[in-house]
């Protein structure tokens, strides 16, 4: 079983967030936190991509 290509991409970019946010909260860093928060959010945008015809 494989993982398809845009599934593996919101998994990468959603766990990217999530350590991106724990590093901002242990450094006390407003803009680290702030791009984990955003790397979240794409991810969640990101379901509702739709999967490519073919």
């Amino acid at each position: 079983m494989t993982l398809p290509p845009l599934q593996a991409a919101k998994l990468a970019v959603a766990l990217a967030g999530i350590a991106c946010f724990g590093v901002g909260i242990r450094l006390d860093q407003p803009s680290v936190r702030w791009a984990g928060i955003g790397l979240v959010a794409v991810a969640w945008v990101l379901r509702f991509a739709k999967r490519p015809a073919g």
